[in-house]
């Protein structure tokens, strides 16, 4: 949703991706015979990598990169012990060696781009091209810590391809499918083992070495080494430190499980140390288990009361459960947050309203309201899951992600949140769950969560989801409301489209709520956090319901949702399919001759009358009621005349007019003739953007009838539109001044 889908501009790169694929496909199982040698293949890399180290990299940023989707592939489950070794000579093309490992070692530096690749041998000499996927950004963990000359690896279940390019080589997709092997490991080979052997790996020498690394901001190498210690003789005190040390590095790397584990939350000993309580506390917090992280800071107060940061932490803490418990925030601290931090990531919690989620008749799970709540009423003010980053009018970090197996494109940051949702669930398999249990169409992943003790997490399901409920997104939508305000185009013919957006992320409340044109709710973003709000009064048990594409009243296409695996049969869009064609090509030859009348330079009395007439005239071309069907080519004709009116001072007529733009989106109104009833809103309908300034302009007219009550009222709808628009109206005063 909202998001950059490119599949019709790039149908030829992605057909020629799948033909390779093809092509690939017809070599299964054979053994190549055309190696290059290791001379040729090592020079062949090196050439490439020199001019990568000689720039430090830094012209990638600026450079639109493809990532290309291979064909499915399981990750591997199968216990290490059941594994048979193999070598490079054994690996057959278009492959999964299932039940099978290899051992390699580097013999390059990493290559980094969509991928870490380094050049490896096997035991046998005989070298292959790596490309590992879904690991680190270089900015939070260097390539050369992954890989680097002399590094071993064994890799699960390798599979062998055909590179691009015409070369062979192993790819790994899954994270969990390569081992890093530490120096002592009884599998390596006796060729690769060190010829220096350490004279003392006692445990309190390994926590020294893993305290200089955490001094040096080398965490991972303080993890292996604190790991290392304790497989050596210890004592419980010494345990104890060891493990307290390695939650601060774990806490550094957001192995926020793993921190927790380390600190012995929640079974602490009788006297627990302030080191561990702060720790298990911070991993809690960015967990976002706020009352538990509550709970433990309150005995870190307790029993040392001199702590400024624990008191520090607590005050958060708080606040966000606060914010969790209540949904009541400060919206202009968000909005000022969301402005300055890059990328707009914000400390605040998800608040999870009066909703819940339920099997739908006919469309799998959705999102409904358990109360009755009101238009502009808080549903979800939800933190992204994930939230992958693009600045605003930048291509820097925008790449291409293409998918030949389902034949989709996407321009943005997909590639990126794909490889950060893998990332999270590798680290903290905890918060797993909430995440895989989202729609991900017939994508048949597997059942077992753990192999050897680590974490499995499919890189393809996370691609399969993160493709059926993604959001693209805006740093705020007060932005996006304010430019659609100001750039109100004549005759723009439908609601203002949801603009697409380079920066995206996955919502996991908001992705059970499905679509519909005739919604109920629209979705806001501040920085990270999506706003959802009730945009119509809806009884409990009401389906809640947004647009994933803006609906535009004209088009009959069936595949417009077809990435989604449904046909929209609204009312809408029924209508739009069952419409004779006569009555639609006069519907645009009314659109036409009104575009000509408001294009004129001025315009006289005549033509206003003239407006009157085609507007009416095309009002007649619908039979359906508005309120069931709005008559979306009509709404915004009728709110250029609006505004002509109001800038002839016409009050009488510019209220008639503007009313007349809210029922033709199916609102009901009443109070805005002679009656003596007061103005109200008795049913909403479609909300779009310039329907703030509808309600302003009958605010202004009550105001010159000299309707003091009615004008506040116009101007409060004013308001709850805006909020329903933007997600929150403390910016509506300075908006709307």
């Amino acid at each position: 949703m909202d998001v950059y889908n490119v599949t019709e501009q790039y149908t030829e790169l992605i057909n020629r991706h799948k033909q390779m694929l093809q092509e690939a496909k017809k070599r299964q199982g054979q053994r190549p015979r055309n190696r290059k040698s290791r001379e040729h293949v090592y020079s062949k890399f090196m050439v490439a990598l020199k001019p990568l180290i000689a720039s430090g990299n830094r012209e990638q940023k600026y450079m639109i990169h493809s990532s290309i989707i291979p064909p499915a592939y399981l990750p591997c489950t199968t216990p290490m012990t059941e594994l048979r070794h193999v070598t490079i000579k054994d690996l057959q093309l278009e492959m999964n060696h299932r039940g099978t490992y290899i051992l390699l070692r580097s013999i390059t530096p990493p290559s980094c781009m969509t991928a870490i690749m380094a050049v490896m041998e096997d035991e046998n000499g005989d070298v292959i091209l790596l490309q590992l996927y879904q690991q680190e950004d270089e900015g939070n963990r260097a390539a050369a810590d992954i890989v680097n000359v002399g590094t071993i690896l064994l890799v699960k279940e390798p599979y062998f391809k055909v590179m691009g390019d015409g070369e062979y080589g192993l790819r790994v997709d899954h994270l969990s499918d390569v081992i890093h092997l530490k120096r002592d490991d009884a599998r390596i080979p006796k060729a690769w083992q060190p010829r220096s052997v350490e004279i003392e790996r006692s445990a309190d020498l390994l926590k020294i070495k893993g305290n200089l690394f955490m001094k040096e901001s080398r965490y991972w190498d303080a993890i292996t080494e604190y790991s290392d210690a304790l497989g050596q003789p210890a004592t419980a005190n010494q345990i104890e430190i060891i493990k307290r040390n390695r939650s601060l590095a774990f806490l550094k790397t957001k192995q926020y499980d793993a921190a927790l584990s380390d600190t012995g939350f929640p079974n602490f000993n009788p006297n627990p140390t302030e080191k561990a309580l702060f720790r298990s506390a911070e991993a809690l917090y960015n967990l976002e288990r706020f009352s538990e992280c509550c709970q433990v800071l309150g005995m870190l107060c307790t029993n040392f009361p001199h702590n400024s940061e624990a008191s520090v932490l607590l005050d958060r803490a708080q606040s966000r459960s606060l914010e969790q418990k209540t949904g009541v925030y400060n919206f202009q601290q968000l909005q000022a947050e969301a402005k300055k931090l890059q990328p707009p990531h914000l400390d605040h919690a998800t608040y999870v309203g009066p909703v819940e989620i339920r099997q739908t008749e006919s469309k799998g799970r959705g999102l409904f309201v358990t109360k009755d709540v009101k238009a502009g009423d808080l549903l979800l003010c939800e933190k992204a899951f994930s939230h992958a980053h693009i600045g605003e009018g930048t291509s820097t970090g925008v790449s291409l992600l293409i998918n030949p197996e389902t034949n989709q494109g996407f321009m943005g940051a997909q590639a990126d949140l794909i490889k950060l949702i893998v990332q999270k669930l590798y680290c903290n398999p905890s918060v797993a769950p909430a995440f895989t249990a989202l729609y991900h169409g017939a994508y048949e992943a597997v059942s077992t969560l753990t192999v050897d003790a680590k974490p499995i997490v499919d890189t393809f399901l996370v691609e399969r989801i993160i493709s059926l409920n993604v959001f693209g997104c805006p740093v705020s939508s007060l932005a996006s409301h304010t430019e659609a305000r100001d750039r109100y185009p004549p005759l723009a013919n439908k609601i203002t489209e949801q603009k697409a957006h380079h920066s995206c992320g996955i919502w996991v409340h908001a992705s059970y709520i499905n679509h519909s044109c005739t919604s109920n709710a629209r979705r806001a973003f501040i920085g990270n956090m999506m706003i959802v709000r009730a945009s119509r009064d809806m009884g409990a048990g009401t389906e809640i319901t947004f647009w994933y594409h803006s609906p535009d009243g004209i088009s009959a296409r069936h595949d417009k949702h077809k990435h989604w695996g449904f046909v929209c049969g609204c009312a809408i869009c029924l209508d739009a399919r069952t419409t004779d064609a006569l009555i639609l090509r006069k519907r645009q030859k009314l659109i036409e001759d009104l575009k000509r009348i408001f294009n004129s330079s001025a315009l006289r009395h005549a033509e206003t009358e003239k407006i009157e007439r085609l507007l009416d005239t095309l009002n007649q071309t619908y039979t359906q009621p508005a309120e069931d069907v709005p008559r979306l080519l009509l709404w915004d004709p009728q709110l250029a005349l609006t505004r002509i009116y109001v800038a002839q001072n016409k009050a009488s007529k510019s209220m008639k007019s503007a009313v007349k733009v809210l029922t033709s989106l199916g609102f009901g109104v009443v109070g805005a003739d002679s009656s003596h009833t007061r103005f109200a809103v008795l049913r909403w309908g479609l909300v779009e953007d310039h329907l703030v300034e509808t309600f302003l302009h009958i605010r202004t007219a009550f105001t010159a009838m000299g309707a003091r009550e009615d004008s506040e009222r116009a101007e409060e709808y004013a308001r709850t539109t805006y909020k329903i628009l933007v997600g929150e109206d403390v910016s509506f005063n300075a908006s709307y001044r």
